[in-house]
């Protein structure tokens, strides 16, 4: 701003050189100091229109952060499921038919104590699994998988 300063002493310096009439120097003088008010008026109303602009970009950007945050906890929570090797699994003992909740790593652990008969249930995780005969194998007393499964055998012995 100091630049436009020394730019405007300076050619009201020459206007006080070149002209010698007082009435048409202090006419001239009017003139320049109105114009200059006038740039001066729009510049701050452009500087206006450019703060309330960035004040709305500033605020979108909080919005696309907090979006943006709220998709990162999805990530995170999808991430944790795929890569973690721990994962939570329902065990029916088969020594006293106790059903428990329990969170397993795949990798190491392979036997398990019953919390309620404390005798070892051995875990065999990577059993292969006939993804064509998904049928319950009669171990459970929950899924409702083994009575589908007798009442089916016996409406077919009825036709």
């Amino acid at each position: 701003m100091s630049e436009l300063s020394n730019k405007y002493r300076e050619i009201m310096n020459e206007i006080d050189e070149k002209i010698t009439d007082e009435k048409q120097l202090n006419f001239v003088k009017n003139k320049i100091s109105e114009i200059s008010i006038i740039f001066i008026d729009i510049i701050d109303r452009m500087s206006q229109i450019v703060d309330e602009k960035v004040i709305d970009i500033e605020k979108g950007q909080k919005n696309i952060e907090k979006k943006l945050a709220k998709v990162q906890k999805v990530i995170d929570v999808i991430e944790k499921d795929i890569y973690d090797d721990e994962f939570e699994i329902e065990i029916v003992c088969p020594y006293c038919n106790n059903e428990f909740m329990t969170e397993i790593n795949e990798d190491e652990e392979n036997e398990i104590e019953c919390p309620e008969c404390h005798n070892i249930i051995e875990l065999d995780l990577n059993a292969d699994i006939d993804e064509d005969n998904l049928s319950c194998s009669g171990n459970c007393s929950s899924c409702g998988g083994c009575s589908s499964e007798e009442n089916d055998d016996e409406d077919e012995g009825d036709m």
